[in-house]
């Protein structure tokens, strides 16, 4: 069976203009969002809320994007993550596609590519969901 709950989004990201900004764009779209500033902050979420999708900046302080990516997937092997940057070089790719993680996105970011990545991620998670987070 499929999900039957609104879909719970984690949003990590140093920028708290750009971390409300998306939770207002998904919770309009029917998600249920967390917010973390940071990777440490992102990992307890993962831990003690049950996380659909993560989206995650590369760039933040105490723990890179890439470094609680390793760590959530830990917690939660098949948590789908999504890595956000505005400077992505061929290494950060790399350890990213090393780590699993879903999809890589450039800053800035259209709202319908990250929509639609955020989708893709929680269609691949539960292919049995129908019509989650299509709004």
């Amino acid at each position: 069976m499929g999900i039957v709950r609104a879909p719970n989004l984690l949003i990590t990201d140093d920028d708290r203009g750009f971390r409300e900004a998306l939770a207002e764009v998904f919770a309009a779209r029917g998600f249920q969002t967390h917010l973390a500033k940071d990777g440490v902050e992102a990992v307890d979420v993962v831990r003690s809320q049950e996380i659909d999708v993560a989206l995650f900046d590369y760039h933040m302080p105490r723990k890179t994007g890439l470094e609680a990516i390793v760590e959530c997937r830990i917690a939660v092997s098949q948590l789908p993550c999504i890595l956000l940057s505005g400077n992505l070089d061929d290494l950060i790719r790399q350890q990213a596609i090393s780590a699993q993680v879903f999809s890589i996105l450039s800053k800035p970011v259209s709202l319908p590519d990250i929509t639609s990545t955020v989708r893709e991620a929680l269609e691949q998670r539960f292919p049995d969901a129908d019509q989650i987070g299509k709004n």
